[in-house]
């Protein structure tokens, strides 16, 4: 590549909410999240936030997280003012089809979505190009793209 080093790099979703131990807890009973944690901000930190004096420390978020099939996403209170979705981005969550547990815990969890009611905007279903794809969107207005692909979709030329 143009005698440009490679490097590492990761994209992780970070989500705001306004209430994101109640997003934590959402995100573990409908999604199935797991090593999910979270850590108030101390007096000094809420004072350096300009948050104040009588706030109920352990009722913010300043960071937390959890993981959804393996996948990290992190999270926070949005201390910045009201937060709102955006149709602008999405979350592509994918597997290969040739990887059977994956795929069975995929589609277990488009199931699991359904049955919370979360908003289909298309149905898991086998796609033109292989695989299957779905789309939901969750309580929290997150639009969730559910991908079973093919592996060849997956190579990167060299």
């Amino acid at each position: 590549m143009n005698g440009v080093p490679m490097m590492q790099a990761k994209i992780i979703p970070y989500l705001e909410f306004e209430n994101t131990k109640d997003a934590i807890t959402y995100y573990q009973e409908v999604f199935g999240a797991t090593n999910a944690y979270r850590v108030s901000p101390t007096a000094a930190e809420a004072e350096q936030l300009g948050l104040e004096a009588s706030v109920d420390l352990e009722a913010i978020t300043m960071r937390g997280g959890f993981q959804i099939m393996g996948v990290d996403v992190q999270c926070a209170d949005a201390l910045m003012g009201q937060p709102t979705s955006s149709t602008l981005i999405s979350l592509m969550l994918t597997v290969d089809e040739d990887d059977n547990a994956a795929v069975k815990a995929l589609g277990e969890l488009y199931q699991r979505l359904v049955d919370a009611d979360v908003k289909v905007i298309s149905p898991y279903i086998n796609m033109a190009l292989g695989g299957k794809m779905g789309q939901v969107v969750d309580q929290y207005g997150i639009t969730w793209i559910l991908r079973e692909h093919p592996h060849t979709m997956t190579e990167t030329a060299e």
